[in-house]
């Protein structure tokens, strides 16, 4: 006979102990191991930092003896920099001196007559007195309520979580060309949808939008589908919503259809290039950035807007009842396309007789015909161009375009991104970069059809392939805004690149800007910085322990 076997008190307990052990150490393990595994960067992760909170460097306690040593430690803090840093600091008025803005400014004096200084954060026996002020010349254009934007109406579709995203850094980014820079709207209004979003998500978007100043109405997305169909809801709700104002007395003459991810730094021209498109016509225009908003097909270049589209009333109404424009009777082909812009081209172009019109910002089938792909192309932001649209400029390029964009509030629109050539080799790329060519720097023309360049120097980009472009048939490209005397800068030996870190409104209104070089060695070639195989001109950067941070502060 069996007898089932009895199980003392003593030995329950000690199971008991050994179960609940197990149970805690797997849940330690399981906690450490998630732990250990790096986070999945976001797209609007960047390299040299991260994002910064509140527009004060200042804290509650600080005790800094000048506002370049509270700056200072801000950026130590917040961006994990060394403790100790090379240092150099300048003060920058700008001249309303110059004509028509031009590709390479020449700066007759030195951008560092000195040299840099070592400081340490935290030490409050320091003192870093900028260098004594230098007048740039820039051309007057419009800043903070001078601009009007009051003739536009967008319409972006996003998540709540990109929203919101590094402290709601996406919103501030659309501060800069939504608002007059006091916390006021342009003009410009905002109609936003937002995928997958609860109530009060939708309210506390609104909530924040509104507090900056930036005239916006929130929505939940209806549509639950890709991009494509958001944004086929998103044309139709522009087309209602807009017609709210008109009844109000404030007529909305284009709509735009943007990504999340475009960024518009100079409205008043933005604006005034789309005036010529008579609001009263049918006109479908696209506003593509860099070459990423192009493709090539059998030998054809197109774009389909470069996630910038704007419509007159009269092409909206129009096109809005083209039946590939309606959810239901979508066809197979636009359901599996993820760009709604590329969705739009093909509806519009098929079922229409209207061309896209073009206005291009960074690049244009005509630079690579008229300038070799060493030219204008892939110099990228430090092209010397005043840009139109930025797309895709913080997951793809790294770039700030809020922070710097800030400089405007001082010297206008037009002195985003110009560039300053210095009597002691620096450039300067306004909000961008600051590089410095101790081996000689030279900044040579690009004429059409001619490809130049020294024997001991060589194009930033090296020599290019000309490439014949062609144009699809059913795009109108408008000549691109060009400045006369493009150039291309052509050095010898190092460079040392300092990238804009940050950027902040001091106490007397003036902007500081933080341009900060890693420390290590090598230099970080970042945008239109590549170096070909082979390349025996150029030579890397000594090593070193220490970052490097040159603040420029512009008055106003």
């Amino acid at each position: 006979m069996y007898f089932p076997r009895v199980v003392s008190y003593g030995h329950t307990r000690v199971m008991r102990v050994a179960v609940i052990t197990l149970i805690c150490t797997t849940v330690i393990l399981t906690l450490r191991l998630r732990a250990s595994h790096s986070k999945q960067p976001s797209i609007y992760d960047y390299t040299d930092g991260r994002p910064a909170p509140g527009n004060n460097w200042r804290t509650p306690n600080d005790t800094a003896p000048s506002e370049e040593v509270a700056f200072l430690d801000y950026l130590v803090r917040t961006y994990g920099l060394t403790n100790e840093v090379t240092w150099y600091a300048r003060r920058i008025q700008p001249s309303y001196s110059a004509g028509k803005r031009l590709s390479m400014t020449e700066v007759s004096k030195k951008f560092l007559p000195g040299d840099f200084t070592k400081a340490r954060g935290g030490d409050e026996e320091r003192e870093l007195r900028p260098e004594k002020s230098v007048k740039l010349p820039v051309t007057k254009s419009a800043r903070g309520r001078q601009v009007d934007a009051s003739a536009l109406m967008f319409g972006i579709s996003t998540t709540y979580q990109r929203l919101t995203y590094a402290d709601n850094s996406l919103v501030k980014d659309w501060e800069r060309w939504l608002t007059d820079g006091n916390g006021d709207s342009n003009g410009g209004s905002l109609l936003l949808t937002l995928h997958q979003a609860s109530k009060d998500e939708v309210a506390r978007a609104g909530g924040v939008l509104r507090s900056l100043g930036i005239d916006a109405t929130v929505l939940r997305s209806v549509d639950s589908g890709d991009a494509t169909s958001r944004y086929i809801e998103l044309l139709h709700l522009l087309k209602k919503y807009s017609g709210a104002f008109v009844g109000g007395g404030q007529t909305k003459h284009y709509l735009a259809l943007a990504d999340d991810d475009v960024f518009f730094p100079s409205m008043s021209k933005l604006v005034e290039k789309l005036s010529k498109f008579g609001p009263t016509e049918e006109y479908y225009i696209g506003a593509p950035s860099d070459r990423s908003d192009w493709v090539v097909e059998n030998n054809k270049t197109f774009t389909y807007g470069g996630g910038a589209v704007f419509l007159t009333m009269p092409m909206t109404n129009k096109i809005s009842q083209l039946p590939c424009l309606q959810q239901d009777k979508r066809d197979e082909q636009s359901k599996k396309s993820a760009q709604w812009d590329l969705s739009l081209y093909d509806c519009v172009t098929s079922q229409s007789k209207a061309n896209l019109q073009v206005l291009p910002s960074y690049h244009a089938p005509e630079d690579e015909e008229a300038y070799g792909d060493r030219g204008i192309s892939n110099q990228g932001y430090a092209a010397g161009i005043q840009p139109l649209t930025l797309h895709h400029y913080k997951n793809w390029h790294r770039f700030e375009a809020g922070k710097g964009h800030l400089v405007t509030s001082v010297c206008g629109e037009e002195c985003f991104l110009q560039r300053f050539r210095f009597r002691d080799d620096w450039i300067l790329v306004n909000g961008y970069a600051i590089s410095h060519y101790p081996d000689g720097v030279d900044a040579l023309p690009l004429r059409k059809q001619a490809r130049e360049s020294s024997k001991s120097m060589a194009p930033e980009d090296g020599e290019g392939v000309e490439e014949k472009v062609v144009v699809g048939s059913r795009l109108v490209v408008n000549k691109p805004d060009r400045p006369s005397d493009m150039r291309v800068v052509a050095w010898r030996g190092r460079k040392r690149t300092w990238r804009l870190l940050d950027a902040k409104v001091g106490p007397n209104g003036e902007v500081w800007q933080a341009y900060v070089k890693r420390r290590g060695g090598g230099n970080w070639f970042g945008e239109g910085e590549g170096r070909l195989p082979g390349d025996t001109v150029h030579a890397e950067e000594e090593k070193t322990d220490l970052d490097s941070v040159i603040v420029l502060i512009w008055e106003p």
